[in-house]
């Protein structure tokens, strides 16, 4: 199965699979290839640095931000799943896990694995004793 540009990475950094492990187009031999980081990929990045670091209020107000600013995107609730996962509450991790595998089946761009993934990801948090 291919994953997709906007699927959780494969390794595990806890960046998207298109800022992290996904090999660039091979460019003509004229233009070199450039990345553009936006606010929300800078904002996004920043959560699974903060998680490492144990600064879980820092990463959850990012996760905020997010939400706010960036409502129709997916990372927002990603990052909220993933602080509070860190964090133990796996009550609340499985809850906003379901809420991103619910807005990837609703929105392009995501393809089964990305849905699967995150619905898995809730059942076996949910599964798992506090």
């Amino acid at each position: 199965m291919k994953t997709g540009r906007n699927e959780p990475c494969p390794c595990g950094s806890g960046r998207k699979y298109k800022k992290c492990c996904l090999k660039p187009a091979q460019p003509t031999p004229k233009a070199k290839p450039t990345y553009i980081y936006t606010d929300l990929d800078e904002l996004s990045n920043r959560v699974p640095k903060l998680i490492r670091q144990g600064k879980y209020d820092a990463a959850e107000k990012i996760c905020q931000t997010l939400l706010k600013e960036f409502p129709e995107q997916i990372d927002g609730l990603h990052r909220f799943a993933e602080v509070f996962e860190a964090r133990g509450d796996n009550r609340k991790a499985a809850e906003y896990y379901r809420k991103t595998a619910e807005f990837a089946e609703q929105k392009e761009g995501f393809g089964k694995d990305s849905v699967n993934f995150f619905k898995n990801k809730a059942d076996q948090l949910a599964e798992k004793k506090i």
